[in-house]
């Protein structure tokens, strides 16, 4: 089973989706910030936000270690990159498999 919550920004997408999984007993995985990790790679390493070639390959490197809690992921700037690069196919792709 899969439940997406979807919704604007500060809308309690997090916290519902948390109390879900636990209520259920499912695993919780916050998608925005595979989005946000592959912003933040793409900012550090000076990649233009929008090459897709590049944010795909940063988005095919990304292993689960990688993807932490750092609070470098909720700043604004990260937010409009993950923005930006959510867009391309070539992400979504990576990031779905």
């Amino acid at each position: 089973m899969i439940i997406a919550v979807d919704g604007v920004a500060a809308a309690g997408k997090g916290t519902l989706a948390r109390a879900l999984a636990r209520e259920l007993g499912a695993a919780y995985l916050d998608t925005g910030l595979l989005y946000r990790r592959v912003a933040l790679d793409m900012l550090n390493q000076r990649l233009p936000l929008d090459d897709e070639s590049a944010a795909g390959g940063v988005a095919k490197s990304l292993t689960a270690s990688g993807i932490t809690d750092d609070p470098d992921l909720r700043t604004r700037q990260v937010g409009d990159a993950a923005s930006a690069i959510s867009a391309f196919p070539a992400v979504r792709s990576a990031l779905l498999s």
